[in-house]
C-alpha cells in the first residue's frame, strides 16, 4: 500500500478532525496532556524507533545527539528511558545546548567549533558506541561517521540534505552501519505512551499557540528559532 502520511502524501495537517481507515492506527492517550500526547506522536516516536535502534546500548559506552531541537531533546528523554545516560548533545546554537544540559545530556558540543572533532573524542574518551543524526545534513553526518568506533552505527533521521564521502574499505574494516530511520510503527506509539504514563519520560518544553499562528511558526522552525515544540491549539 502506498504511504498515505498526513501533511506529505495528502493533506489535512493542520485539521481539528481526522478520519482513519481502521481503528488499529488509534492509539489510546487519555489521561496525558493532548499537547504532550500530540508532541509523542510525532517526535516522541520518531526519536524512540531511532535510538531504539542502537540497542542494546552498554552503560559505560557514549551516544551523539546531532541536533538539539525538539527531536534532540525528546531523543534526551527516550535514551534515559532506556536506562542511559552517557549523552553527548551537539549544535550550532548555545543556547539550545543549555537546554539540552538542563533536560539530561551529560556532554554538549558546538559543531561550529573548528576543533568539534577533536573535542568529541575528548568528551567521550575514544570513538563513540553510536550516534544519531537528527539533522541529516552533510556536515552532521562528516562529524559523526569517523567518531565511531568499530561496529559503531549512525542512524540518519534529519532530512536536511546533502552527501557525503564514504570509504567503502573503511566501512568493511571498521564494521560500520548507516542506517535511516523515519517514525515509527503503531507498536512503537503504544510502547512510547506507555513510558509516559509510567513516568519514564517528560515533557520537553512545549509552547501552544493558536492555528492563526502556524505561518509565523513555521518561519521561526525555519531560522531556528523555536526551543522544543509548538503545539497547535484548536479553541
Amino acid at each position: 500500500m502506498a504511504p498515505r502520511w498526513i501533511g506529505i502524501q495528502r493533506p489535512e495537517g493542520y485539521a481539528d478532525h481526522l478520519l482513519i481507515p481502521h481503528p488499529k492506527y488509534l492509539v489510546d492517550a487519555s489521561g496525558i496532556d493532548p499537547a504532550w500526547a500530540a508532541t509523542l506522536s510525532c517526535s516522541g516516536l520518531t526519536t524512540y524507533s531511532a535510538v531504539s535502534q542502537l540497542k542494546p546500548i552498554p552503560r559505560d559506552e557514549w551516544v551523539m545527539l546531532l541536533g538539539a531541537g525538539g527531536l534532540g531533546l525528546m531523543a534526551i528523554e527516550m535514551l534515559k528511558a532506556l536506562g542511559h545516560e552517557k549523552i553527548i548533545s551537539a549544535d550550532i546554537d548555545d543556547a539550545k545546548l543549555a537546554v539540552a544540559k538542563k533536560e539530561g545530556a551529560a556532554a554538549t558540543l558546538n559543531t561550529r567549533d573548528p576543533d568539534a572533532g577533536k573535542k568529541l573524542q575528548q568528551i567521550a574518551g575514544g570513538p563513540l558506541y553510536g550516534a544519531v543524526d537528527l539533522v541529516g545534513a552533510a556536515d552532521t553526518a562528516s562529524l559523526a561517521l569517523p567518531a565511531l568506533r568499530k561496529g559503531g552505527k549512525l542512524i540518519v533521521v534529519g532530512l536536511y540534505g546533502g552527501e557525503i564521502p564514504v570509504s567503502l574499505v573503511l566501512v568493511v574494516q571498521r564494521a560500520w552501519r548507516i542506517q535511516g530511520s523515519s517514525v515509527g510503527t503503531v507498536a512503537e506509539l503504544k510502547e512510547v505512551i506507555a513510558l509516559a504514563r509510567a513516568g519514564k519520560i517528560k515533557p520537553i518544553p512545549i509552547e501552544k499557540r493558536p492555528l492563526s499562528e502556524v505561518s509565523r511558526t513555521l518561519d521561526q522552525l525555519k531560522a531556528g528559532q523555536v526551543t522544543g515544540r509548538v503545539v497547535a491549539a484548536i479553541g
